[in-house]
């Protein structure tokens, strides 16, 4: 690495155990946190061939790097800086709206501004972090005090979500938790099979179009258990997921009228033919 071009830069060089570290003095054009309002005057970047990664302090972790190759002078890194730090709070106060309108929790921590929140249903409960883009993955996912280990890093999408039911159904499914058997009188809410809502109201009942609508199907494919969760997002538009006992096989959105059908979806998804798919109901053994 040139460090005169690093001094050039207006940063200054220091060798360290762990390679080269640069500081940017921002004086000039001071980054103010959020939340604890305090000034932000100095970063410190990892220097990685060509990109400056930010290590300190933690409010600028995990930041975009900086691509030295892109930079001319001094004031430009500091612009750059600018326009990154002001996209990180947006998108962590359009995110805690998000939650909030959801009914969740939206947890900042104050020095690393990490946003956070954490999702109960059931014996389920799943801790969701948000990069500094706004994008959510599952940190950490515990059913029945056990940790689910092959969860973590799972993105998801918290816009295509308008209920937090359909937000934790997406999460039972993704992640295993066990439906209710039938029936069960006094132990809490029960699952409704589609077929007594058919009965009930007839063929010809309509969704309103703005309503939320969740639907679950469980399937045996040579031997294994695999779940199809499907919630609509908006109109004819729906978010699927099919999920198996090592969590997530597929999740994507879809049409409607375009939609084959669970059989067929799941049978083309795993590459089997449709007569090895068979669904199941919520009595049937989980392997």
């Amino acid at each position: 690495m040139d460090t005169a071009r690093l001094r050039e830069l207006g940063l200054q060089v220091r060798e360290e155990p762990s390679g080269v570290e640069v500081v940017l003095d921002l004086e000039a054009a001071s980054l103010v946190n959020p939340i604890t309002r305090d000034f932000i005057t100095d970063i410190t970047f990892q220097v990685m061939g060509d990109r400056l990664i930010p290590i300190a302090p933690p409010a600028v972790v995990g930041m975009t790097p900086i691509l030295l190759s892109a930079i001319d002078a001094a004031e430009e890194m500091q612009a750059l800086l600018l326009d990154t730090f002001s996209d990180h709070v947006f998108h962590l106060q359009r995110r805690s709206e998000e939650l909030q309108l959801l009914g969740l929790p939206a947890d900042v921590d104050p020095q690393s501004l990490e946003l956070s929140t954490s999702v109960h249903e059931g014996q389920l409960a799943v801790k969701l972090v948000a990069d500094r883009q706004g994008n959510f993955r599952i940190a950490q996912a515990i059913r029945g005090g056990e940790e689910l280990a092959t969860a973590a890093g799972h993105v998801i999408e918290l816009s295509e979500f308008r209920e937090r039911a359909a937000l934790t159904g997406y999460l039972s499914a993704l992640l295993g938790e066990p439906m209710a058997r039938a029936p069960q009188a006094a132990s809490g809410p029960e699952p409704v099979r589609f077929v007594e809502v058919v009965e009930k109201f007839g063929p010809q009942a309509l969704v309103p179009p703005r309503s939320s609508l969740e639907l679950l199907a469980q399937l045996q494919v040579e031997g294994r258990a695999y779940r199809f969760a499907a919630a609509r997002i908006a109109g004819r538009t729906f978010r699927g997921l099919l999920a198996g006992t090592q969590g997530k096989v597929w999740a994507g959105r879809f049409e409607l009228d375009e939609f084959p059908g669970v059989v067929r979806m799941v049978a083309d998804l795993l590459k089997v033919a449709p007569e090895a798919v068979r669904l199941v109901g919520p009595d049937a053994p989980q392997e």
